[in-house]
């Protein structure tokens, strides 16, 4: 094609036939809109200029200019503008507003700010009349890169200069707020228009949803409805965005619908938002059900439902999930790799994650400092904290940023290596990097986990000193620490003085330390405030239940379970992985899905005989039933904790270790019964709970029974 246009072009300036205006003009019309390459566009150029068109003829001035732009020769295109407006005939010519906004636009499309603003200026200047052409273009470079200040000055030049009512310009105005997040004035500017269009109120939508305001924006786009108007792809992305925020699994359904009826489901970002929709919603069976429909698929399609599967707590879907696009022609990149790190940290698999980052060094993909502190934390959650600290200690300067080393300290932290994490703190101020909210969050939980009170103490004294005002999450570290350690009622005069309204994480830590220590008043308040602030939350329920039902308050343990019921809520399952080879196995309490389930209920039946005989004691006060004594032991040998460590001791060699994952707190029974497997049959044993590692070797944990 391109071919044949060139050939048109070198016969029409060697011919000496006189072809019509009208007809030339339509010759060159049809090149212009046919041209796709900047050579065909300066053959173009050329022939226009030989002929004279481009000092007569605006038209084909701005065409070439619109052309330059989309080919990517800005330079070329504004070299034709200040040549048309500079040199004609030896004197300098005012532009023209059609030209100007022309070369506007282009500097717009491009995302060239400042040179557009350049250009708005010297319009000005040279008294060029700006019109509602021009506005829309400078408020456009406003919402993209120089912000609401700059664009509040157009604001007031509009207003001046009688555009404040056009139609265009108050869509503009709407848009640049609206992307710059103001809220007020995009709404100012909104409530006054008197016609709107689907821009608009799609503008005014996403900007409450971009402001997590959810119901905001779904309230909008109902009115926009009632007003006639169905809205647009981008209309359908923002509400599906906005339902996902609020995790309204039937308003998903209808937003679904809303899609499908209006023919947007076949645009790739509508059906990616879909799938993303529905994972924030939990439903990841419907989500995958758009997925695997998705006519065309891109990296955000497959990312969308592979983070789907993380977040909804399903790293083996994600795992298999992530060989299909492997092995698909969508190439993973680094956000990829950040999911699929999530999902071998959930799983706490080394193989798995030693594998994953194989795969990143191996294809080449860019690891940023943001890519490498996941992999580092990666390494941490799956036990192999060795392999986390030679990460950082091979990072170049310029590769370690305070998240480096607070991955770092949180790491030391959930291992047990408290005095570590410390050592690590003072070293990060020697060499010039400034805690943040973060890094004491992580440091006071390391002193909570390792029982250094009076360090905990001293760095939660220290973070004003250091220019890091407490936050809700440090009180709650602090009331987890003094907690755990038994200084109950110090944690209690803690929380009183806390500026704020204490959260629910707080109140949280209370009630477990509570439920360590059977402290069945305080738990009471801690438990009574969690039921305002967290009615729908099962574990603060499950809790206070413990605590009853270790004091033998059955008759409570009973009214706590009726509450429960009656609001439909239900314990959360508890679950442990176990990694055999290249595979993992997954047991539930009581699991009887297990391939292995008859060897592993006659082993773990043999272990507690075992055990007894040298000194073990089942904790009854595990069990939140009202059963009989022996029913309740029986109870306890079929923990999933317990199941997977009696597997490990079935399959693996003598010399490896156990690792175990739990999904929930490991329980105190199954705690003190794995000291004792340790011990007889000289093994080592990492469980890995919602909590933190413990290392049990010799008969004795690393977390010294506390935590």
């Amino acid at each position: 094609m391109e071919g044949l246009k060139s050939r048109a072009l070198h016969h029409l300036s060697h011919t000496h036939k006189v072809l019509a205006l009208p007809s030339l003009h339509h010759f060159y019309d049809h090149l212009l809109q046919c041209c796709t390459s900047l050579t065909t566009l300066k053959l173009i150029h050329s022939s226009l200029s030989t002929r004279g068109f481009l000092l007569h003829t605006p038209h084909f001035l701005a065409r070439l200019i619109i052309l330059y732009s989309k080919l990517g020769d800005l330079h070329s295109a504004r070299t034709l503008f200040d040549h048309r407006h500079h040199h004609h005939h030896g004197h300098t010519q005012a532009p023209n507003s059609f030209l100007c906004n022309t070369m506007l636009r282009a500097y717009a499309n491009a995302g060239r700010s400042y040179e557009a603003i350049d250009l708005y200026i010297y319009m000005q200047r040279m008294g060029v009349g700006v019109n509602n052409f021009t506005y829309p273009f400078v408020l456009k470079v406003c919402a993209s890169e120089l912000g609401a200040v700059f664009g509040e000055v157009v604001h007031g030049q509009v207003v001046r200069t009688g555009f404040g009512s056009d139609l265009f310009v108050e869509a503009a105005l709407v848009d640049m707020y609206a992307k710059c997040g103001e809220i007020g004035d995009a709404h100012e500017v909104f409530d006054r228009m008197l016609i709107r269009d689907v821009v608009c109120w799609t503008a005014m939508i996403t900007l409450y949803e971009q402001a997590e305001r959810p119901l905001k924006a779904l309230m909008l786009f109902r009115k926009m409805q009632e007003e006639g108007f169905l809205g647009d792809e981008i209309t359908a992305i923002s509400v599906a965005s906005a339902v996902g925020q609020l995790g309204d699994g039937r308003m998903a359904i209808s937003v679904h619908g809303y899609a499908v009826l209006n023919g947007f489901i076949g645009d790739v970002s509508v059906g990616n938002s879909i799938v993303g929709m529905y994972a924030k919603c939990g439903n990841v069976e419907r989500a995958r059900l758009v997925f695997d429909r998705m006519e065309e698929r891109n990296g955000i399609s497959w990312n969308s439902m592979l983070s789907g599967y993380t977040q909804n707590g399903r790293p083996t879907d994600a795992l298999s999930l992530f060989n299909q696009m492997q092995a698909s022609e969508c190439d993973p990149n680094p956000v990829t790799a950040l999911i699929m790190v999530s999902a071998c940290s959930y799983l706490g698999s080394k193989h798995l994650g030693r594998k994953l980052h194989n795969f990143v060094i191996s294809s080449k993909m860019d690891i940023d400092t943001t890519l490498r502190n996941a992999i580092m934390d990666m390494y941490m959650k799956c036990g192999d904290l060795d392999t986390a600290v030679e990460m950082f200690n091979n990072c170049e300067l310029g590769e370690r940023d305070v998240s480096s080393w607070n991955v770092l300290i949180s790491g030391y932290g959930v291992h047990g290596h408290g005095k570590e994490a410390l050592e690590l703190f003072s070293r990060m101020q020697v060499e010039g990097v400034e805690p943040n909210d973060i890094t004491f969050t992580s440091i006071l939980s390391a002193c909570s986990h390792a029982g250094l009170i009076d360090e905990g103490r001293k760095c939660f004294a220290d973070m004003t000193k250091l220019s890091v005002r407490p936050e809700m999450k440090h009180y709650a570290c602090m009331v987890d620490m003094l907690g755990r350690a038994g200084f109950l009622n110090e944690a209690f005069r803690l929380i009183k003085k806390i500026p704020s309204r204490p959260s629910d994480e707080v109140w949280g830590a209370l009630l477990l330390a509570c439920r360590i220590h059977g402290n069945t008043e305080l738990g009471e308040i801690a438990a009574n405030n969690l039921f305002q602030l967290e009615p729908e939350h099962t574990g603060y329920y499950v809790l206070m239940s413990n605590i009853y039902a270790a004091s033998n308050k059955w008759k409570e343990v009973e009214m706590v379970r009726q509450n429960m019921k009656s609001r439909g809520l239900k314990k959360p399952a508890a679950f442990s992985v176990i990694e055999f080879g290249t595979e993992v196995h997954g047991f539930h309490t009581a699991d009887q899905s297990s391939p292995y389930y008859r060897e592993v209920y006659r082993k773990v039946e043999s272990l507690a005989i075992e055990m007894k005989m040298v000194g073990y004691v089942p904790d009854l006060s595990c069990v939140l039933h009202d059963v009989e004594p022996e029913d309740k032991e029986h109870l306890l040998n079929y923990h999933s904790e317990k199941l997977a460590v009696a597997f490990g001791i079935m399959k693996m060699d003598q010399g490896m270790p156990i690792q175990v994952t739990k999904n929930l707190r490991v329980c105190s029974d199954c705690h003190w019964a794995f000291k004792f497997i340790s011990s007889i049959y000289g093994r080592k044993i990492i469980v890995r709970d919602g909590n933190r590692f413990h290392h049990f070797q010799g008969g004795r944990c690393s977390c010294g029974d506390y935590w």
